[in-house]
């Protein structure tokens, strides 16, 4: 996986396009990156990846310098486009090649009554497209084993320079752009040092919004996927 990671760093920044790296990735068609949903990889994948009830990562690989971001998802074996939960609201996020959202950051509504063995489906969007969102699915089975330290970090990188900032009045990620309220940026390698994040600003509202650059990132490390329930 690191290996995989990184080759991606020498993906041409240029790329309007982005790759979901971890959980794998239903499959990937450049060209239909922007049809949604699952940039139309309608086709439910047989290799899914064993996803912690507690939490985990979502790894990309971004080929822009800047873009929104957002993650929903989908209970069922073959849920279409009934994508109406939203994991992760639309944030900003700066910096190409290497990126990990945290399990901290992943949203998980109350009363699913998620179990072990049910099968879901991840959906990330950004807007690195001109003419609206790029799409990329991985499709899941919930477990109640958890990700080890090193399983975790392995699944986790972020490239030097990579940094997020939370949004006021976002919206989703495939329209218009919004104002930034705070931001941090990650530490490489995937550091699993909760001071790794550092906000930006005295405020609590600063404050609050640091914090959840710092799951965003991967900061915090397994302790994050512990928090996300």
């Amino acid at each position: 996986m690191k290996t995989q990671l990184l080759l991606g760093a020498l993906l041409p920044l240029v790329s309007a396009h982005f790759n979901l790296v971890y959980p794998v990735a239903r499959g990937f068609d450049e060209d239909q990156l922007g049809q949604f949903p699952c940039g139309s990889q309608n086709t439910v994948s047989s290799n899914r990846t064993q996803f912690p009830i507690t939490g985990a990562p979502i790894q990309l690989l971004m080929g822009h310098t800047s873009a929104k971001v957002e993650v929903f998802m989908a209970l069922g074996n073959d849920p279409g486009s009934n994508f109406n939960i939203t994991l992760l609201p639309t944030f900003q996020e700066r910096g190409p090649q290497n990126f990990c959202i945290g399990a901290g950051a992943l949203q998980f509504p109350a009363g699913l009554n998620i179990t072990d063995g049910m099968n879901a489906t991840i959906q990330v969007v950004t807007n690195g497209d001109p003419s609206g969102g790029l799409y990329n699915c991985a499709d899941i089975t919930f477990t109640s084993t958890q990700l080890s330290t090193a399983d975790y970090s392995s699944h986790c990188q972020n490239s030097t320079g990579v940094s997020v900032a939370a949004l006021s009045n976002a919206g989703f990620a495939n329209g218009t752009s919004s104002d930034a309220t705070a931001s941090t940026s990650a530490a490489p390698s995937g550091s699993t040092s909760a001071a790794a994040a550092t906000g930006s600003g005295t405020s609590t509202g600063a404050a609050s919004q640091a914090t959840f650059a710092g799951f965003a990132l991967g900061a915090m490390g397994v302790l994050a996927g512990m928090a996300a329930l």
